[in-house]
């Protein structure tokens, strides 16, 4: 074959990144035999692609009134690094010498920053949003059959956008809503069911809880089966079709939407005439790409989190819905209410997998904050008690002497020239009932 073990990989094996890092990697390949080349290429692809079909049934002037069902395909791609196809635009990492790859094995690193307003990977019914990394190492080299064996290889990673809850300080907010419902029509109409509901704030990371609380009245004659609590996405796809192929103009542009439920959880029923009080239950948000899909005019994502208070018999559910935002960077005073919030532009670090809440888990990075007893750019460490700083002699604690000062007598005990202890050219001074040097021993009291 003369290219063998061609192997690709990203210098952090998890291969998610957030916008804004550094993609570092390394390709390998083992050369057989001498073959002309033209180099070995790389480049870096970030793509949204639509696509989705509508038919419709026209009648036109020139078919003489005659109804037609024309099927229209409607498509959109957006490219975030520049690049039209997958090889128009190759970066070269290496050029053979004279156009010919020796036998060898070859080692090449590869880098790209990743621009800060690319939308997080997302893959939907009706369109995707893909990153990876294209190789292509070119050969003169065929097979039996007369067929190239330029070698193409593809590596995909995951990106993870930028989205602050910071910026949105008012979605730290909690939330309440209220909505009512009566059975049955005219005189056999039931009293209401009534469910005030509220979440503990609209903003969430991957991996953190919504909290649900409040109160639903059954005052009807109704039995309540189950309460359920969903989080639902929502995807907008847009695209165009062919104006040649687009019988009418205002047609020329289509919508299509998608919805899922990509968490869920039950509650117990309620019994008729009977009260149901809700303190915290939580809601989990999953993994999940953030509200909007900023940078991608193609896909736009939205969540909302329905509870639907479903009746025992075939009768429609009470429901209520709360808008949510989903992003990357959590409101910093709901993870650390001592710290102060810093500017929201994330200074890239290493991957993370998006989900932890806390992000401490959003996977940002912000400068430390100075403890009171550390020492600021420009100003020396401050010491602590007990303890001496540049420029400044140790200072002595009680009972410790520091240099340049004599001891210091601890509680109970005596310095310099104090009675039973001695200091230099002092002799040592006698304790009562004790005898020093050129001193008869004197007598304790109630002795002779």
């Amino acid at each position: 074959m003369g290219i063998e073990n061609l192997m690709m990989g990203f210098d952090d094996p998890s291969g998610v990144f957030y916008a804004g890092q550094i993609v570092t990697g390394s390709i390998q390949f083992v050369v057989t035999k001498p073959c002309q080349s033209d180099g070995v290429f790389i480049v870096f692809i970030g793509r949204a692609k639509t696509e989705f079909t509508k038919s419709r049934s026209v009648k036109e002037k020139w078919t003489g009134g005659i109804r037609e069902t024309v099927t229209l395909t409607y498509s959109r791609f957006q490219d975030f690094f520049g690049n039209q196809d997958l090889f128009d635009r190759k970066n070269c990492v290496y050029n053979p010498p004279g156009g010919i790859l020796v036998p060898n094995a070859f080692s090449f690193n590869f880098a790209l920053q990743l621009p800060m307003h690319i939308p997080s990977s997302f893959i939907g019914s009706f369109g995707a949003i893909h990153y990876h990394v294209g190789l292509h190492l070119s050969t003169n080299l065929h097979n039996r059959k007369g067929r190239g064996l330029s070698k193409y290889c593809i590596l995909p990673f995951s990106v993870v956008g930028i989205k602050d809850l910071n910026l949105m300080p008012q979605l730290l907010s909690s939330v309440q809503l209220n909505n009512h419902k009566t059975f049955g029509v005219l005189l056999w109409k039931s009293k209401p069911l009534t469910a005030t509901l509220k979440i503990n704030k609209q903003a969430f990371v991957s991996g953190e809880n919504i909290l649900v609380s409040g109160i639903i009245n059954n005052e009807s004659n109704v039995t309540i089966k189950e309460c359920e609590l969903k989080l639902i996405m929502h995807v907008e796809y847009s695209a165009c079709a062919d104006v040649c192929e687009c019988p009418r103009p205002f047609e020329w542009e289509e919508k299509r939407n998608e919805s899922k439920t990509v968490y869920k959880c039950s509650l117990p029923g309620i019994e008729k005439a009977s009260v149901a009080n809700w303190s915290n239950v939580p809601v989990f948000v999953p993994c999940l790409p953030p509200s909007g899909l900023d940078g991608c005019y193609s896909i736009s994502t939205s969540y909302t989190l329905l509870i639907r208070i479903v009746p025992l018999e075939v009768r429609s559910a009470l429901e209520v819905n709360f808008p949510i935002t989903v992003g990357t960077i959590p409101i910093l005073s709901a993870v650390a209410p001592s710290c102060a919030v810093y500017p929201s532009n994330p200074i890239p670090g290493p991957a993370h997998q998006p989900g932890g809440a806390g992000y401490g888990q959003g996977g940002a990075s912000y400068p430390p904050q100075p403890m009171p007893v550390q020492s600021g750019p420009g100003h020396p460490p401050q010491p602590l008690p007990g303890q001496s700083g540049p420029g400044h002699p140790p200072q002595p604690l009680p009972g410790q002497s520091g240099p340049g000062h004599p001891p210091q007598p601890l509680p109970g005990q005596s310095g310099p020239g104090m009675p039973g202890q001695s200091s230099p050219g002092h002799p040592p001074q006698p304790m009562p009932g004790q005898s020093g040097p050129g001193h008869p021993p004197q007598p304790m009291p109630g002795q002779s």
